[in-house]
């Protein structure tokens, strides 16, 4: 119960703040891009930078939940490849969305970080659940 409580609360507050219009300062891009890895470039270019590492942590971070919490909540999401198929239908469906916010941008690179975030968060559920609980010491 409370893992579905914390993966929709996530949720909302990820489609809060990437469905909203923007307010981007002077210099900060916001094209669409359909050129894999272009943005992701970009990021490792500016690991000094602020707004591009925010950016680039918010979308692995975007949709972590789905992988980390969502085969708690839903046993079925329990594989590694539907992880990646409901987080690519979510991920995408934002980015849709996003070409008719103003000045928001579509961008593939944000599919792929999400997918990765996503696939992050599975991978932490594994060796969560691998790891034994040390017994008593004595």
């Amino acid at each position: 119960m409370l893992a579905a409580l914390v993966i929709g609360a996530w949720l909302l507050a990820g489609l809060f703040l990437t469905l909203s219009p923007a307010h981007p300062l002077p210099g900060q891009v916001v094209d669409d891009n359909l050129i894999p890895l272009h943005t992701i470039r970009i990021y490792l270019a500016n690991l000094g930078s602020w707004f591009w590492m925010r950016n680039a942590l918010g979308n692995l971070g975007l949709l972590l939940p789905i992988g980390l919490l969502g085969p708690v909540v839903l046993p079925p999401f329990g594989r590694w490849w539907r992880v990646v198929l409901v987080a690519l239908a979510i991920s995408t469906a934002i980015e849709v969305t996003q070409l008719w916010i103003p000045d928001r941008s579509a961008d593939v690179d944000d599919v792929i970080a999400n997918v990765a975030g996503a696939l992050l968060g599975y991978a932490t559920l594994l060796i969560a659940r691998a790891v034994k609980p040390a017994g008593p010491v004595r």
